[in-house]
């Protein structure tokens, strides 16, 4: 790790020890909870927000190798600000942007943290591309439907792919625009929604992004976001861990602590066997993603094996608690409940291992 990487990772631990209040998600299950937004403007005044963006953006020079540091520190302490959805995804969507002015307005908003961005691409249930969309752009107003869409605030800006007579397009939609409803779901310690437009207009007066860098641009979004997602997800195992490692050390059962039993000290470090193991598997995908090329495979594994490792840990977390790891009194819970969104969003295991074969078809399903 170099040493940028180490001084975000230590001002995210602080900035995290010092303002990050885990008791304020409690009571909140089945409730969709929108984005803190005075901790999303201090993000945005760290200089967190967007690292993606290039300089001639007003960007940092920094990329998506920093933002999975940041990531990892987040899951770690179960933070829920939509840090994968509302920065890297759009901060890379952006770098690809040819509309000058808007793409500059766009990377201020995002920088400061002043407005909530967020990509809505997914219109089906187990979409993991963004091929041929259906919602259709004409006369500078959108029409058609976007599900799975996170962190959509009722001031916020929405980049949504469209169709329209030349092929793809991102265009930019205000989410408090006319003809469009939006239906908020809980979803882990956010939130998710479904996109209906009826006719709404764009913002700019032209697509964002047009022609045959789209699909480069989407493409690259969703790689980032899911080696990012990655990232969390096994700070989300690590977390999970080192908290059940502090509670097994004062648990007493038979007149010891539970910690000395044999069981659950090879249990612990099995766990932390699987968590090294999907670092040094996100590690790779984005050493993958940085030299270019076809990252597709690496990044299918990152995911899958980075979101099962998540689960697994949870599960174990949940049973060396006794089984209260789960409620509202234990953070424990909300962990889980976080790596439960994180564990479809993007694609579940299945579909990125089913992706994995496509992709590397002579790879051992081992490798995933």
């Amino acid at each position: 790790m170099d040493d940028i990487s180490v001084m975000l990772r230590d001002s995210a631990a602080d900035f995290l020890a010092g303002r990050h209040d885990r008791s304020r998600l409690k009571g909140s299950i089945g409730k969709p909870q929108l984005v803190d937004r005075a901790l999303w403007r201090e993000m945005g005044e760290l200089g967190w927000l967007g690292l993606e963006l290039p300089e001639s953006l007003g960007g940092t020079g920094m990329g998506l190798r920093e933002s999975t540091v940041l990531a990892e520190q987040f899951g770690r302490s179960a933070f829920a600000a939509p840090y994968v959805a509302s920065s890297v995804m759009p901060a890379s969507l952006l770098s690809f942007a040819g509309h000058a002015s808007a793409a500059a307005e766009l990377s201020v908003a995002l920088q400061d943290g002043g407005k909530v961005l967020t990509l809505a691409w997914q219109e089906a249930v187990g979409e993991l591309g963004f091929d041929a969309p259906r919602t259709r752009l004409q006369d500078g107003r959108i029409s058609g439907l976007k599900r799975f869409v996170p962190a959509v605030e009722c001031d916020g800006l929405l980049l949504v792919s469209v169709r329209d007579a030349a092929g793809t397009a991102v265009v930019v939609v205000a989410a408090d625009a006319k003809g469009l409803t939006i239906e908020h779901q809980a979803a882990g310690l956010g939130s998710i929604a479904t996109l209906r437009f009826d006719s709404t207009p764009i913002l700019f007066d032209a697509p964002l992004l047009v022609g045959d860098i789209v699909s480069a641009a989407l493409q690259r979004a969703l790689d980032a976001g899911r080696i990012a997602l990655s990232a969390q997800l096994e700070g989300l195992a690590s977390g999970m861990l080192d908290r059940t490692v502090e509670y097994v050390k004062g648990r007493v059962q038979f007149g010891r602590p539970i910690g000395s039993f044999q069981v659950i000290q090879h249990r612990c470090v099995d766990l932390y066997i699987a968590a090294q193991l999907a670092g040094a598997s996100w590690r790779n995908a984005l050493r993958a993603y940085e030299r270019g090329g076809d990252a597709a495979a690496a990044i299918s594994a990152a995911k899958a094996r980075c979101a099962d490792t998540a689960q697994r840990v949870g599960r174990e977390a949940i049973q060396m608690h006794g089984a209260m790891g789960f409620t509202e009194e234990a953070d424990i819970g909300l962990y889980v409940r976080s790596g439960l969104q994180a564990y479809a969003w993007l694609g579940t295991p299945l579909q990125h291992r089913r992706h994995f074969m496509a992709r590397a078809p002579g790879a051992a399903a081992t490798h995933v």
